[in-house]
């Protein structure tokens, strides 16, 4: 009685009811405004959304190889000038148009997707502005999960980044991060996935697209064959020019005059992992492995932006230029087989950068089971490379002092070669085979005997095996190891290590890369100076240049390389092993040498002037008769060259290439001779002469001791000699004040043709008597 809450009325109800609702309003108030001072902007930023695929460029720095990306994920983070107004205007018509006004969310969104959400019952719906969806994908501590705790959070930050950054950065970051569909994440990923461009080429219809996938970019395909995906991406693409139109953004004939742009063809989607781009990114990632050190998670994710050395036009040069000879091949009715495989690599002498390569018909070839497509054939495979291994022995020698221009080398065959050792080397014409006792290795190879001595030129222009295994003998299997190392030869992987003591080495029997003969003929053509050969030649992070690692060393003093290439001048040349296929011209100097090997299993050419080399192999599966059948020798021959030999496809392909990109250079001098001494050293050349003009009937005798000695003719002091060495040493030659004196005429012409020495010196005078090379090489182990 008295008390008011006794007796209620409507009033008294309808107060007590405001009056909860103020406080509850309070404590929501409240709880907000504590809750948005204790949300702070996270300072953690998604691994995802920081993630950047690291991009390759060839040489210009602006044509783009293709993509190392992380778990398919391909991002490339821009800066706000880097992206057109074009992109920004579409991104806002299609998903946020009052994004320059808002707060970082908004009302009408978040109440129209919680009135969705309470019809359906399920999780918090769409509603978000682009600040809200940016702030999930870029932050770790808010989470993608569709909760209301997440949503509110996100909300939270949202607000506060309105406050603090710049409409302009948020919308940036908003475009680094979003998704475009097919794993592209951001606008730079998506322009150059779907269009081959940068992202501030863009058009308005390209924009429009681009904005038109965010919307459901798990669905939406730009493929026209893709049915309804691509119908359903079309219809946005009009609604997103629509939306621009009602922004203000375009005019209506503007938007009438936009056609649904054409995109890349599906191979074009794998990040350029395809065609011949598939190579140069597989050599990029093992360069950045094992000469920088990165892992494959750092390359797929840092951003690292990669300037290659490949040239882009001398690429598709050196593609034509196979392409043309096998076509060539099919044309004359023998086409190249399907075990057969052509590896070419082309280097810059002084440099060690790496323009052109050939690695294969494809990286992405549909029968790759089968040809070994991802077997990089110039930088990865290894073959037996024939007499192409020769210039490593002549250099050895020529380091050790011979004189290329006098001294006489062995052209006689049968020949008895003993261990290195053992000093003496005896060669035999009266009888049809040696008997050569072990460890010996006997040389008798058919159409190889000369009969006589041969000038060094010679035995390098014809390719004479006798000549080069007595040489080797006399320089040394290790010395020549240790020189074909030097050289950038891995003695290791090639077998070249384990077969010192060898003498079958000098014929080419371990394994090297095409990569590693190019390196060694670049090194020649350059003063004998040896650069890493390389294929990047810039690695930035964040705008910084990662310094490059690039060695040089002096291999051969200058006057020792231009000796070499003295000697090596003459091989395209008239009598040489690769004349006339691999000549470039006949003014222009160019040093060269062929390959071959046993039943033309593999073939190469060398060659170079003096601003290129190129190097190209040729070779079959299966090496030593294994699976019998696959040789180059069925191939159609071409100027009269043996049809498997390194002087008829593979310099053909050279000179092919060569007379297409490089006709028109300058003509440069190899690095040039000067004989006015002995040698390049200084030093003696009487080691090096092998054997006389003319050999005389040898003296028979016995010495128990060396069984390279008795009853046969030999050169040097035998240990306790019992008949007198019947061939005297050479002399030294007198020196004269002229620098390029003739050569000692000791050896009787070639067919009486003169050749021209392509650097300068006096012409040499090729034997009439010395037949054409046949190249052949030993199997491993042979020797």
């Amino acid at each position: 009685k008295g008390d008011w809450w006794r007796h209620w009325t409507w009033k008294k109800a309808l107060a007590v009811l405001a009056g909860a609702g103020a406080f509850m309003f309070f404590l929501l108030v409240a709880a907000v405004v504590y809750l948005y001072q204790k949300t702070p902007i996270p300072t953690d930023v998604s691994e995802a959304a920081l993630q950047q695929s690291s991009t390759v460029y060839f040489s210009n720095g602006k044509t783009e190889v293709g993509t190392f990306t992380a778990d398919g994920i391909d991002r490339q983070i821009l800066n706000s000038n880097q992206i057109p107004q074009v992109m920004k205007n579409a991104i806002v018509a299609a998903e946020d148009r009052h994004f320059y006004t808002e707060g970082g969310i908004s009302i009408s969104g978040i109440l129209r997707s919680a009135f969705e959400d309470l019809k359906g019952g399920g999780n918090l719906q769409g509603g978000s502005t682009l600040t809200e969806e940016f702030a999930k994908n870029y932050y770790a501590t808010i989470g993608t999960s569709r909760t209301v705790s997440t949503k509110i959070k996100e909300i939270f930050v949202s607000i506060k980044l309105s406050h603090l950054e710049s409409k302009d950065w948020i919308i940036t970051q908003y475009l680094n991060t979003v998704p475009f569909g097919n794993n592209a994440y951001g606008v730079a990923a998506a322009s150059q996935l779907y269009f081959g461009e940068p992202a501030m080429k863009l058009t308005v219809s390209q924009a429009a697209m681009l904005a038109a996938m965010v919307n459901q970019p798990g669905f939406f395909n730009p493929d026209p064959d893709a049915g309804a995906a691509y119908t359903s991406l079309v219809a946005r693409w009009h609604y997103v020019l629509t939306n621009m139109v009602r922004d203000g953004a375009l005019t209506q004939q503007q938007a009438d005059e936009q056609t649904f742009p054409k995109v890349l063809t599906e191979n074009a989607l794998a990040a350029g992992w395809t065609g011949y781009k598939g190579y140069i990114m597989q050599q990029v990632e093992s360069e950045l492995e094992n000469t920088y050190g990165f892992t494959e998670q750092e390359i797929d994710t840092r951003g690292l932006k990669i300037v290659t050395t490949f040239n882009l036009g001398m690429m598709r040069e050196l593609y034509a230029a196979v392409n043309q000879n096998v076509a060539q091949m099919r044309a004359e009715g023998a086409p190249l087989p399907w075990y057969a495989h052509v590896g070419a690599i082309l280097e810059q002498p002084g440099t060690g950068a790496i323009l052109a390569m050939y690695g294969g018909p494809s990286y992405s070839a549909s029968n790759c089971a089968r040809i070994y497509c991802q077997l990089n054939m110039a930088t990865q495979n290894r073959e037996q490379v024939g007499s192409s291994f020769k210039p490593y022995v002549l250099s050895t020698a020529v380091s050790e002092g011979m004189d290329v221009q006098n001294s006489i080398l062995n052209g006689i065959e049968p020949m008895c070669v003993p261990p290195d050792s053992t000093p003496q080397t005896r060669s035999e014409l009266s009888q049809a085979t040696l008997n050569c006792p072990p460890p010996g290795f006997e040389v008798d190879i058919g159409g190889e005997n000369s009969g006589h001595g041969l000038s060094v030129p010679v035995a390098a222009a014809i390719s004479s095996d006798p000549a080069f295994e007595d040489l080797i003998h006399r320089a040394g299997t290790q010395a020549t190891v240790d020189m074909a190392k030097a050289f950038g030869v891995n003695t290791e992987a090639s077998g070249l290590q384990a077969k010192v003591g060898e003498v079958g080495m000098a014929l080419g029997i371990a394994s090297l890369t095409v990569e590693e003969q190019a390196t060694t003929f670049a090194t020649l053509a350059d003063d004998g100076e040896y650069v890493t050969p390389h294929v990047i030649a810039q690695i930035t992070e964040n705008g910084n240049d990662i310094p490059l690692k690039i060695t040089r060393r002096q291999v051969l003093s200058p006057a020792a390389a231009a000796d070499v290439d003295y000697a090596l001048s003459f091989d395209t040349q008239p009598g040489g092993t690769a004349f006339p296929n691999g000549v470039l011209s006949p003014a222009r100097p160019t040093i060269g040498k062929t390959g071959t090997t046993d039943d033309e299993e593999s073939a190469f050419f060398l060659g170079a002037i003096p601003q290129y080399s190129l190097a190209v192999g040729m070779f079959t599966n299966h090496q030593n008769g294994v699976y019998g059948g696959q040789t180059l020798n069925n191939l159609p021959s071409v100027n009269g060259q043996p049809s498997g030999d390194g002087g008829n496809w593979p310099a053909t392909i050279w000179d092919t290439f060569m007379q297409n990109e490089f006709g028109n250079l300058p003509v440069l001098l190899l690095p040039q001779t000067d004989f006015s001494c002995c040698t390049a050293s200084g030093a003696p050349f009487v080691k090096w002469d092998q054997v006389p003009n003319k050999p005389k009937k040898p003296k028979k005798g016995k010495n128990p001791t060396n069984p390279f000695c008795p009853g046969h003719r030999h050169f040097g002091a035998c240990p306790q000699p019992t008949t007198p060495n019947p061939f005297p040493t050479q002399p030294a030659p007198t020196t004269s004040p002229s620098s390029s004196p003739a050569p000692t005429p000791t050896i009787p012409p070639f067919g009486g043709a003169t050749t021209m020495n392509a650097v300068g010196a006096t012409p040499l005078q090729l034997a009439a008597d010395d037949p054409a090379a046949e190249e052949v090489t030993v199997k491993p182990g042979a020797g």
